[in-house]
């Protein structure tokens, strides 16, 4: 259960994502930069797995993975989806993404898509590709913003997380209005909300990402998005993407 938005810019992109889980199951551990086979990553983890569900590399590639609650699980052991975003996360362009995921025994993995932001891209180039895998077969294809996914009344969800987003997009597409959608709650149609809850669910956490020509950055805020996201709480729990490696001329 997630929802996940983007802006694109003249030298680069945003992604606004927020995560929908269990009540029950742990909190994830903040964003850390980590080292994954040279290459810098940031992202936060989900002690469960061990994986995580959103990322970002000093090359400016990013990774966010949603779950498929209408596909058809495959029989036998499964590996965490979230591992498989880890393991993709040092790669350099969405071509490499591609190559990637077209050779991954995706049998071994519950349904899921998984959107690829490259780091060419920007408001004239490129598009936001999708990897998705239903249990059945896998299909690479652009996509556009919001996408969701929930696994109660998927279609109804949709259907009202889409027409909010319109409403609130209509006039103007901004850090302002994409988080105007992202805090978004109504108290009688709480499961629909793109900060929902139900009994036994809710949005748990909020995730940011910017990438330009001169900043790349993680901004990370547990707990529901509209009770403390803003564009203010945001700067103030940014994790910067920085270099480890040293040159010699």
């Amino acid at each position: 259960m997630c929802s996940v938005s983007w802006l694109t810019t003249s030298d680069g992109y945003q992604v606004f994502f927020n995560r929908d889980e269990q009540i029950s199951r742990a909190h994830a551990l903040a964003p850390t930069q980590l080292t994954i086979d040279d290459v810098e990553v940031m992202m936060p983890i989900d002690p469960v797995g061990s994986g995580s569900w959103i990322s970002m590399n000093e090359h400016g590639l990013s990774l966010c993975i949603l779950n498929n609650y209408q596909g058809q699980t495959p029989s036998g052991p499964l590996i965490s989806r979230g591992l498989l975003l880890k393991q993709l996360s040092v790669l350099k362009t969405v071509s490499d993404v591609a190559t990637a995921f077209k050779k991954t025994e995706l049998s071994h993995f519950a349904p899921f898509t998984l959107l690829a932001f490259d780091p060419a891209l920007n408001e004239n180039n490129l598009d936001v590709m999708a990897f998705a895998w239903n249990g059945r077969e896998d299909t690479i294809f652009p996509t556009d913003s919001p996408l969701f996914s929930s696994g109660v009344d998927p279609k109804g969800v949709q259907q009202y997380r889409q027409h909010v987003y319109q409403k609130l997009t209509e006039k103007d597409k901004s850090i302002s209005s994409l988080i105007k959608f992202h805090t978004h709650h109504h108290p009688e149609l709480a499961y629909m909300s793109t900060c929902m809850s139900r009994e036994k669910a809710k949005t748990v956490s909020f995730t940011y990402l910017t990438v330009s020509n001169d900043n790349k950055s993680m901004s990370y805020l547990p707990g529901s998005p509209c009770q403390s996201l803003s564009e203010e709480t945001l700067e103030k729990n940014a994790y910067c993407l920085t270099s480890t490696k040293s040159f010699v001329s």
